[in-house]
């Protein structure tokens, strides 16, 4: 086993990865999580708040962070913050389910990275469409997700997405679009 060495204001700290146990399955454990990430998104989207924060650690070090079309950036830090940031949003924009604002989304270009058996980081663009799905809006997105007693829970969300330009349906690469 390797181990790392971290400098910070002139003191050595002596870092060891973590390794994952023998029986640790990492496709089955990645489709788990991608079940939660996929699950967090549509109910967001969908505008359900009970399920939306279902997906999420409730914790005081979790975190959100996204920009602005004003060129801003915010966060919401600890679950009380997120909470009231994500409800607000789902009450105010999506009307808890009667205004589906991004009716589909489609993640690509998918990174992964373990950490034990525990913790993983995982990295993607995110293609959101329209109401209409004509025109979609990329995002790149990551997610630091931490597996709790009750499964694999959200605890970082970020989420930066282009302003412009959108993209047309037609030109996203054949295969990612449902149909």
């Amino acid at each position: 086993m390797q181990s790392y060495f971290i400098w910070s204001c002139n003191q050595k700290t002596e870092v060891t990865p973590i390794a994952a146990s023998p029986e640790f399955d990492e496709a089955k454990e990645l489709q788990a999580i991608m079940a939660v990430i996929k699950n967090e998104t549509k109910c967001f989207f969908d505008g359900n708040y009970e399920c939306w924060a279902s997906n999420w650690s409730h914790a005081d070090y979790a975190m959100q962070a996204w920009n602005n079309s004003n060129g801003t950036s915010d966060a919401a830090v600890g679950w009380e913050a997120i909470n009231k940031q994500g409800k607000g949003w789902i009450e105010t924009y999506y009307k808890n389910g009667e205004n589906i604002i991004h009716p589909d989304f489609i993640a690509t270009k998918l990174k992964v990275k373990f950490f034990g058996n525990e913790a993983a980081y995982l990295m993607w663009t995110q293609y959101n469409a329209d109401q209409d799905k004509k025109f979609y809006r990329i995002s790149q997105e990551t997610r630091v997700m931490e597996k709790e007693s009750d499964g694999w829970k959200i605890v970082n969300v970020s989420a930066f997405w282009e302003v412009s330009p959108k993209v047309v349906r037609d030109s996203i690469p054949e295969g990612l679009i449902k149909q």
